[in-house]
């Protein structure tokens, strides 16, 4: 579709999001309570947009210098109940409709022609006898009957999957030595539900990609090699040299795929437990790969089971047929569960494992209005060089390490709402195919020419496809967040879309909202993030030039655990409870970051602009009135307790620090909130030597 045909949507959805999201409040806002002493004030600027944030959430009995975050909504924290089966309730209760409400319904003719086919054909249909015959000529034109070797059984596997069979192997896009390299994996794609009978199972979670497992183990970089090593590199020798005769089939060059060197040694390189079921299904193909009598004969028959998890898509006849296969049980103990295929774990799993490009495309064409990556980009650039001043005008850092954080700050990419090319490899096309196996075949096959597309891109050309193809950063998530591994910041529409950014609103608003921009900026410098170099490797010694200024960073980062431990996370259900400062440094870190370079940014506008006198005063506080607003969220202990101290919470602690004291934390640290306020005194008050400092 025509994106221009969306830009009369997207302002409906502004009005919509500000007037029943926001509750918004016709009135200015005069939240002044010391006006400006200046005799003779100019003629002062004033702000055209829109001020949506309602005056009535502020409880002015609390004094901002005490509790700056129930100052700005402590009344509506007084009328507003938790809600009781997420144990919190935020601004983003009351929007209708959602980011992923809105991005649920999208749909156009070639997604639609998909969703069609999810149903079983009649098996006397020209559906079902299309979808028998693209099953059979697969078969026939990999040559995977006629092999007599292991190789050529392996190569054929690899000729099927380049035609959209599932392989057993899966590639996922990282960047290594500033390209785009691929990681192979286990495959494990599955589209069958179990009920279960009698006995108890647990379920794993879903391991996470490369990219996810670099961004919180770095040191996992230094364990990957290529499967087949270039003359005097490191390879991993034939140790998994099975993989590298699929790649073969598949067309690509295994000396740019990267494994673990040490998975031999240990079934459990990283900390999910799925590696372990991993490492042993990889290890089962290998050995039969090794073994020179059957190992043809039991390539095949590995190979044929994945050949044959696609025949019950044909129709409902083959459907029955290999439900009966699922559940045949290889003696006569009563089964513990009973195996059938679903459509609609088919549709979650194709939606999560093969269609985010495709979804982020869609979101991309319908939700982004023509001229916003373009108009966002410019703040992007502004932040940024705000940033660079603040590193150049470090007073704790030495010149070699701002060198080298200026150097890290330029290599930055920065991904705002979509890339700036669309790879149509990696984009599939639906509209002439006949059957919901072919759609599967297609999905699969446009997954892997997008892998060999992005194969050897420099980082900064195909950072935004590596981050969108994977299903948990893509378009349709309503996220901002930055990169390690391709030392990339992401803006992703949802965050640039109302509630967020938006033209027509404050200014206050607006450049509080590119506090993100900062915030993730600034993850590039914090505790994890300064490992890496600009190229997103890990090195020795990270971005410090000298130990003195690590030995610096991490002394003024321990105040900051301090400062936060200090906090009470929920004084009157949880009394005595404190903040978990160690779990959040990194975000805090940030937080603050973010903070100081927006307010920074804020203020060279409000110059540039004319603001005076008390409109100025006025403009200064309505910028810390939007970040509380931004963290407008109630909870309860339940949902402190699984959040910041990970009771119950497969994940651990959380890494960001609970609502108030991401408001209060930070304001008590930056000059310019106690400015505005006029604050001498208080609960947060820190004398100007004791507010904390990083970046």
């Amino acid at each position: 579709m025509i994106r221009t045909n969306y830009k009369n949507q997207w302002m409906l959805a502004v009005i919509l999001s500000c007037g029943l999201a926001m509750t918004s409040c016709d009135d200015v806002l005069n939240v002044i309570d010391n006006p400006s002493t200046t005799e003779t004030e100019q003629a002062s600027a004033k702000d055209q947009g829109k001020w949506w944030i309602d005056e009535s959430y502020m409880d002015k009995s609390v004094k901002p210098g005490d509790n700056f975050f129930m100052y700005c909504i402590g009344t509506w924290w007084k009328k507003t109940t938790v809600d009781p089966t997420g144990h919190v309730t935020s601004r983003f209760n009351f929007m209708r409709p959602t980011f992923e409400e809105r991005v649920n319904s999208l749909t156009d003719d070639n997604y639609s022609r998909y969703k069609s086919h999810l149903k079983w054909a009649d098996p006397n249909s020209e559906t079902a006898a299309s979808a028998q015959k693209l099953y059979d000529d697969v078969l026939k034109q990999s040559g995977l009957l006629e092999a007599t070797t292991s190789i050529d059984v392996l190569r054929a596997f690899g000729k099927m999957s380049a035609m959209g069979v599932g392989s057993c192997i899966k590639l996922e896009p990282f960047n290594y030595n500033n390209k785009i390299c691929l990681y192979a994996t286990l495959n494990g794609s599955d589209y069958v539900d179990e009920k279960v009978k009698q006995t108890n199972t647990t379920k794993s979670g879903r391991q996470p990609s490369i990219r996810q497992i670099i961004n919180e183990n770095p040191d996992v970089m230094a364990h990957l090699v290529p499967l087949c090593g270039r003359s005097g590199t490191r390879g991993i020798s034939n140790a998994w040299s099975f993989i590298r005769h699929i790649l073969d089939g598949m067309g690509i060059d295994s000396t740019q795929v990267y494994f673990y060197d040490d998975y031999v040694k240990a079934a459990s390189p990283t900390p999910y437990p799925i590696a372990d079921l991993a490492y042993a299904m990889l290890r089962m193909w290998q050995t039969a790969f090794e073994d020179q009598t059957t190992g043809t004969t039991m390539l095949k028959a590995l190979v044929m089971d994945y050949y044959r998890q696609d025949y019950g898509f044909i129709s409902q006849k083959t459907m029955a047929e290999y439900n009966t296969y699922l559940n045949k049980s290889d003696d006569d103990t009563p089964s513990t569960t009973t195996k059938s295929l679903s459509l609609k774990k088919l549709e979650l799993s194709l939606d999560r494992e093969y269609l985010p490009y495709l979804r982020s495309k869609m979101v991309a064409d319908q939700l982004v209005p023509p001229g916003l990556k373009s108009e966002y980009k410019k703040y992007c650039d502004e932040v940024k060089d705000v940033f660079a001043q603040r590193i150049k005008d470090n007073d704790w850092l030495s010149d070699g390490s701002k060198k080298n954080a200026l150097e890290k700050l330029d290599a930055m990419v920065f991904n705002v709402a979509e890339p700036d090319e669309w790879y149509t490899e990696g984009l599939p096309d639906f509209t002439k195919s006949q059957s919901l196996l072919e759609d599967i075949y297609i999905m699969r096959k446009a997954q892997l020419n997008l892998m060999k597309t992005l194969l050897g891109k420099s980082r900064e050309e195909a950072s935004f496809s590596v981050i969108i193809v994977d299903p948990t950063s893509s378009l349709c998530i309503q996220n901002a967040f930055y990169d390690n591994n391709l030392n990339c910041m992401n803006m992703l529409p949802g965050y640039i879309l109302p509630p967020f950014f938006d033209p027509n609103q404050s200014l206050a608003i607006n450049y509080e909202c590119f506090g993100t921009l900062g915030h993730e900026m600034t993850h590039g410098f914090d505790t994890r993030g300064s490992r890496f170099d600009k190229y997103g490797a890990i090195t020795a010694d990270g971005i410090w030039a000298s130990p003195t200024d690590k030995a610096e960073f991490d002394r003024r980062s321990e105040q900051l655990v301090k400062q936060y431990e200090a906090y009470d996370v929920l004084p009157d259900e949880m009394p005595g409870v404190k903040a978990n400062g160690k779990a959040t440094i990194a975000e805090n870190i940030a937080d603050l970051g973010g903070m100081e370079i927006a307010w920074q940014a804020f203020l060279n506008r409000l110059e540039a602009d004319g603001y005076t006198g008390d409109e100025l005063k006025l403009m200064k506080q309505r910028f810390f009135l939007s970040y509380a607003e931004e963290f407008r969220y109630k909870y309860d202990a339940a949902y402190v307790n699984y959040l910041a101290f990970g009771k119950g919470n497969p994940n651990g602690a959380d890494g960001h620090s609970m609502s108030k004291e991401r408001v209060n934390g930070v304001v008590a640290n930056m000059d310019g909130w106690y400015d505005a306020f006029d604050i001498k005194e208080g609960a947060l008050y820190r004398k100007p030597a004791d507010r904390i400092r990083i970046w």
